[in-house]
């Protein structure tokens, strides 16, 4: 019994333990070096809206005439 109750503390601890956090450029504009560590999302985005382009932290949705492009690594956006 205390075999099991110790499997499931351990299996609970590393299924719970919170992800690390992802770093994305966070700016508007083609020349981009600037970083934003998003650690409550998970994700970085890139939208282009015409010729504008902007990068952060997050997936939002795609507005009307917008490409949204999300990816979960560092600096993939």
């Amino acid at each position: 019994m205390k075999t099991l109750l110790l499997s499931l503390v351990v299996v609970a601890f590393v299924y719970l333990e919170p992800g690390y956090p992802i770093l994305c450029y966070s700016c508007t504009g083609l020349l981009c070096n600037t970083f934003k560590n998003c650690s409550d999302v998970q994700a970085c985005y890139q939208t282009w809206k015409g010729i504008q382009l902007v990068k952060g932290c997050g997936c939002p949705v795609p507005g009307e005439n917008e490409k949204v492009t999300c990816c979960a690594k560092d600096k993939c956006n």
